[in-house]
């Protein structure tokens, strides 16, 4: 019976932490060579680390004050309900009738 193909698979371990402090002290030594790509992946890299993945923090309270501002919608939507209904009672009980 013939025997199954077997491959030399040998897995990599890649640290991407490693690597972007490589790439930052790269740029620290030699500021007149960046490109136009690097200053993007720069920017990019700023809004990824501010963007709730490095500090918990910081994305708790805007998950808080996200909360908060939802809450108070739909208080101003419940009251506005609650007064328009009022006002047209008479004009919904024919409606209904």
């Amino acid at each position: 019976m013939p025997q199954n193909q077997q491959f030399q698979y040998r897995p990599r371990f890649w640290d991407q932490e490693k690597e972007e402090l490589e790439k930052r002290l790269k740029k620290i030594q030699n500021p007149e060579n960046v490109t136009a790509e690097e200053i993007k992946e720069n920017i990019s890299m700023t809004f990824r680390n501010r963007g709730g993945g490095a500090d918990p923090k910081f994305r708790s309270a805007q998950v808080m004050q996200s909360n908060k501002i939802l809450v108070l919608t739909i208080l101003i939507l419940a009251v506005f309900a609650y007064l328009l209904l009022n006002s047209n009672m008479d004009f919904l009980q024919k409606l209904l009738n």
